[in-house]
């Protein structure tokens, strides 16, 4: 990677796990761009009526918004990128309900230099599109989160029950990345 380019952060996790708010704290602490949850805005998914093709379709256009911030953030300067979401969102929501993954994954894979896998150690709070109230639900797909964040190039898990805490968390994960990078 370019040591002046941006740094592209996925951030994952189950729902409800403070993505979306880590997300805008760390753009704002570092300069950065962010890229929302196509699938949140997604009138299938609102709905309800998500299939394996809409994931494949999601998959597509997350690459695609990823892509276009990466560009956003070399004329702008900015230190990153950071989505809102990654491939294992849809690969594990496609496992769970489908029984198989998407395809069409590869771009959205490759995306990432580091990724940040948020625990549900903090509240899960309600919103239509969620259906994971139950903590033990939560912790046993995050297990498979976390199965699956091990064997990427470079994460870390974000696991501090307090928003203030996790973005310092997210924010020595960037910094050691930086250090570390070759």
């Amino acid at each position: 990677m370019n040591a002046s380019a941006a740094i592209r952060i996925a951030i994952t996790g189950v729902e409800s796990t403070g993505k979306t708010t880590l997300t805008e704290a760390l753009i704002a602490q570092l300069g950065g761009v962010a890229v929302r949850e196509c699938a949140r805005y997604d009138a299938e998914v609102i709905a309800g009526k998500a299939t394996l093709a809409t994931l494949e379709r999601l998959a597509q256009a997350q690459a695609d918004a990823c892509e276009a911030a990466v560009q956003e953030a070399g004329a702008t300067g900015a230190a990153c990128v950071v989505s809102d979401t990654d491939a294992l969102v849809l690969r594990l929501w496609g496992e769970h309900a489908f029984d198989r993954a998407p395809a069409g994954l590869e771009r959205l894979e490759a995306w990432p230099d580091l990724t940040l896998l948020c625990a549900p150690t903090i509240p899960w709070e309600a919103d239509p599109l969620r259906s994971m109230p139950r903590l033990e639900d939560r912790l046993a797909l995050h297990a498979a989160y976390a199965e699956a964040a091990a064997a990427l190039p470079a994460y870390a898990i974000i696991d501090a029950t307090t928003h203030e805490k996790r973005l310092d968390q997210a924010v020595r994960a960037f910094q050691n990345f930086v250090v570390n990078r070759g």
